[in-house]
């Protein structure tokens, strides 16, 4: 997949919140650490070219909760949002208004940061874990749903337990080390036409099909040598029950 470089992003799409919302706006540096928690939902993050750091949030009725948790059943209303600022960077945590509804309750997070950030954690329960425009490192945990990267660049280091991956990676560095882990579920990742790196990736009940060619050359379920000139980045990608695709 052909990509920008660190200095040069394409600009992601604009966000419309519900009316009932939590936002705040504060000031953050660039390359400046991040941490995130939301156990409840979806969680979004997407470079922006400010120096700050927007959080919008919403929290919603859980429709696949059943139809006993009809009479909590609010519609849109403003979960409680936790925002530790220190001198390295931002902690997020996410909870419903009520925790006691917790299982019929669902808490989104959109949070818009300079392009340059250290994802120090991002966890989540169950749902959707985006990220897009950014470049620096990255640790991201979700125990179900989908994960979701597009544009990206630098260290990254993702494990789901059962959904899907899919990775867009741009400009990898040879200091960079790429791992993705999936034990239930498919990986899919996008690479430079150009990367010249190292690549080990097992698919352990499924297939493996790279678009790349490797020295030596890859098996059907496994892949352990370089890429090119194979001085670039180091990438591990293992679905433990899945298909693994690497393509440009």
């Amino acid at each position: 997949a052909g990509g920008v470089g660190h200095h040069q992003r394409r600009k992601g799409a604009r966000f419309s919140g519900p009316t009932e919302a939590f936002n705040r706006t504060l000031p953050f540096q660039a390359g400046k650490e991040l941490r995130i928690n939301n156990a409840y939902g979806n969680i979004i993050v997407r470079g922006w070219e400010e120096e700050r750091l927007a959080v919008t949030a919403e929290e919603t009725w859980n429709e696949s909760a059943g139809a006993g948790a009809g009479r909590y059943r609010e519609g849109t209303v403003i979960p409680r949002i936790e925002i530790e600022t220190g001198d390295s960077g931002v902690t997020i945590t996410a909870r419903p208004r009520d925790e006691a509804l917790a299982g019929d309750r669902v808490v989104h997070l959109f949070v818009q940061v300079p392009h340059h950030v250290l994802l120090k954690s991002v966890t989540g329960g169950q749902g959707r874990l985006s990220l897009s425009d950014l470049y620096g490192e990255a640790r991201l945990r979700l125990e179900n749903g989908d994960v979701r990267i597009e544009n990206y660049s630098g260290s990254l280091d993702v494990e789901l337990g059962r959904g899907e991956i899919q990775a867009e990676l741009t400009d990898l560095r040879s200091e960079d080390i790429v791992r993705l882990v999936l034990s239930d579920g498919p990986i899919t990742i996008s690479l430079d036409p150009a990367f010249g790196g190292r690549l080990e990736a097992t698919a352990g009940s499924g297939t493996l099909v790279c678009g790349f060619p490797v020295e030596p050359p890859a098996e059907s379920a496994r892949a352990s040598g370089k890429i090119g000139t194979g001085e670039g980045a180091l990438i591990f990608v293992t679905a433990r029950s899945g298909d693994v695709r690497v393509r440009k």
